[in-house]
């Protein structure tokens, strides 16, 4: 069943690869460094999104087929990948709406604050979270803004 996985973190990279790599190109190409960053994290999504898939799939053939063939061992390994790969799931779901959470209270206290600077990296992350979202379906990794890009976008 190890196929299974590697042919999920290849698919995952091969998407990442053709979708953010064209992406981040146009970035490096135009000298926009978050263009550059959200292709980047269309790749590293991607890529993590072909082994949550390579995962199910796998636990899930390693359930049947330890089914179907009475072996116990198969079945508990199975069972096994499923649970990880959930934790892995739900994991990444909190991660992200916190992050989420976080910067749009951001955008909201540098209004109040009439810091635009604030408002603007905090915009570009949750751009980033949704842009990387709707490709992706959910499973994402997001370099973030911080004040240091800021500072280098402006060079």
């Amino acid at each position: 069943m190890d196929k299974i996985k590697k042919a999920g973190i290849i698919t995952g990279a091969v998407v990442g690869g053709v979708i953010g790599g064209t992406v981040s190109v146009i970035g490096k190409v135009t000298h926009k460094k978050f263009i550059d960053e959200l292709g980047e994290s269309i790749i590293d999504s991607t890529i993590m999104t072909g082994e949550v898939a390579g995962n199910v799939a796998s636990g899930a053939a390693n359930i049947i087929s330890g089914a179907v063939g009475k072996d116990a061992e198969k079945f508990e390994e199975g069972k096994k990948t499923l649970k990880s790969t959930g934790g892995i799931i739900v994991g990444n779901l909190v991660t992200n709406a916190k992050a989420v959470v976080s910067h749009s209270g951001e955008i909201i206290k540098g209004a109040k604050e009439k810091d635009s600077k604030k408002v603007v990296m905090a915009t570009k992350s949750l751009i980033k979270f949704a842009a990387v979202g709707a490709i992706t379906v959910g499973v994402m990794k997001i370099k973030e803004e911080s004040p240091e890009d800021e500072n280098l976008n402006k060079k």
